[in-house]
């Protein structure tokens, strides 16, 4: 089996006034300032465990309705497994609900969401995304990218990027990277939207992850510190932070 200690936050930032990402664990879901923390335990053949952050993309019309739909998606779905196929579509029912609101509620043409997760059994993790919400992996001291962002320079606004593709009718059909992972010894997952990665350098968040893996409250004290690191450099976009420890453990040697 693997215990998950869970943790998790989502903060408008400094300039925004509405908070247009969704945080998804499990079947909870919340775009409010506020903090998650809880501990589960995944044994073999159980469900799995979906976490995920999904960012309204910014200045459409709709992006918080648009984060949310993804994140209901997500939640609400049954998932019968991690595989690629499995979720793929999942990520794709998701596109499919933005876009048929989009296209048949007055006002909210345009509305379109990113997405970064996991989705985790007891032997296993998946990591997915479509935009540039990210997931790293955090173990021996080094932190990892698992996801590459879909975004290049925008040509018509120096230093600025536009995405590639996206839960929206702007991709009609979503590609999502998708890796699966073995569960092999205690790893450290975030999961954030680019609220974060765009104000908190590297070797910051390498600082603020490393932490015992697993230890009681070090996922809540991760999460605290980098959202506090990226109000502290102005944050100017709405700022969503997940940290998820995953510690393989046999049924008699629980985590403590």
């Amino acid at each position: 089996m693997t215990i998950l200690r869970v943790a998790a936050k989502t903060h408008v930032g400094r300039v925004r006034t509405e908070n247009q990402d969704c945080l998804l664990l499990d079947a909870w879901i919340s775009a409010r300032d506020g903090a998650y923390a809880r501990n589960h335990t995944l044994r073999a053949g159980e469900a799995p465990y979906v976490a995920a952050v999904c960012d309204g993309m910014g200045g459409h019309a709709g992006g918080s309705v648009a984060s949310r739909l993804a994140a209901a998606s997500l939640g609400s779905r049954p998932w019968p497994g991690i595989d690629s196929e499995v979720v793929i579509e999942q990520v794709g029912a998701a596109a499919r609900a933005i876009r048929t609101v989009s296209d048949d509620v007055h006002g909210l043409r345009g509305l379109g969401s990113t997405v970064a997760g996991v989705a985790v059994t007891a032997t296993r993790f998946s990591v997915f995304s479509v935009g540039d919400s990210a997931v790293f992996r955090i173990a021996e001291g080094s932190v990892g990218e698992l996801t590459v962002p879909d975004r290049r320079p925008d040509p018509h606004r120096a230093g600025a990027m536009v995405l590639t593709q996206s839960l929206s009718m702007f991709t009609s059909c979503p590609d999502p990277a998708v890796e699966t992972y073995p569960i092999v010894r205690p790893v450290r997952l975030l999961i954030c939207s680019d609220g974060l990665t765009d104000v908190v350098a590297p070797d910051v968040l390498r600082s603020l992850l490393s932490g015992p893996v697993g230890r009681a409250g070090e996922a809540e004290r991760a999460v605290t510190d980098l959202i506090a690191a990226a109000l502290g450099n102005n944050a100017p976009d709405n700022v969503s932070v997940i940290v998820v420890d995953l510690v393989p453990s046999e049924p008699a040697g629980p985590v403590r």
